[in-house]
């Protein structure tokens, strides 16, 4: 593995990948962390405050949905009127589904939910439709890290020739305690359903545990060999841990995460990247997003 000198250094020097072909970089939130209402009055509020896309979890972020039978494609036109209005686009399609439950009626119904959204990913032109891989506290008593990834691969196997048809990309985020926990399950992941419509969010606080905050180096180094090309959506939330390794949420500042060293990864990849704030507080988006273009634009 490169340190990060090492890596600046073979990019540096290598002319395939000068600065002119490093991928865009722009910069969005989660639509319920600004609020609840209508894509009317959601996508004018986030406008206003700066970002320029978003992540959007009907169910969490726009009034009347409570479940996914309730996202029609008449509420779609109007987040897509919404979105031309305000020049917000949809960079992520949220689908919170639970892809690795190993109780198997359960993950086919919560597969079902996932599929019957592709077709809503494509109207509204998303960047991908993104789900995280299930908390492992949500399992049985006894249920092993690796009957849970199996549960996902037959999850993405049910899933994916929808995708494909629909040309729709489908994202999995990495969380050190989900199914799919580390960089290296993740690879598997993508090498196994082996499509070219799955791709990885990248959330680096999900995937530092409290032993690896210590060597985040390492940690971004081994993501961005293994699938830093198939990163499609880049959330960054600040976050720490107290002495019993209990980690909690915080301003991006007091953060334990190396963002400058996280961004400086993020910077030589060459595919156009939205950012987004999670946990982002509309009092706080000016701050924030003057510290996104800190890192990740200067």
């Amino acid at each position: 593995m490169h340190s990060q000198k090492e890596y600046d250094k073979i990019v540096s020097n290598n002319p395939q990948k000068g600065e002119s072909e490093m991928g865009k970089i722009r910069f969005g939130t989660r639509v319920h962390d600004m609020g609840k209402g209508t894509p009317e009055e959601m996508f004018e509020k986030i406008g206003t405050h700066g970002f320029q896309c978003v992540q959007l979890a009907y169910k969490k972020g726009i009034s009347g949905v409570s479940s996914y039978g309730d996202v029609t494609p008449e509420l779609v036109e109007r987040t897509l009127r919404a979105a031309e209005k305000t020049g917000v686009d949809v960079a992520v399609h949220g689908t919170y589904v639970e892809l690795s439950l190993v109780d198997e009626e359960a993950r086919k119904k919560q597969t079902a939910d996932f599929i019957s959204q592709i077709p809503y990913t494509k109207l509204l032109g998303a960047g991908c439709q993104g789900s995280e891989t299930t908390n492992m506290s949500k399992q049985p008593v006894g249920t092993t890290r690796a009957q849970a990834q199996r549960a996902l691969l037959k999850s993405l196997e049910e899933i994916m020739p929808h995708a494909e048809a629909a040309g729709v990309t489908v994202a999995v985020e990495p969380v050190f305690y989900h199914a799919m926990n580390t960089p290296e399950a993740a690879k598997m992941v993508l090498d196994s359903i082996a499509s070219p419509n799955l791709k990885i969010i990248f959330d680096a606080a999900n995937l530092i545990s409290y032993e690896d905050v210590n060597r985040q180096e390492a940690m971004w180094d081994r993501a961005m060999t293994l699938w830093g090309d198939k990163i499609v959506a880049v959330h960054i939330k600040g976050v720490a841990f107290d002495d019993a390794g209990n980690f909690h949420s915080t301003v991006l500042e007091d953060s334990c995460l190396d963002y400058p060293l996280i961004a400086r990864y993020v910077r030589q990849l060459e595919q156009d990247l939205p950012v987004m704030r999670e946990e982002e507080k509309p009092e706080r988006t000016e701050n924030d997003l003057r510290m996104l273009r800190q890192w990740f634009l200067e």
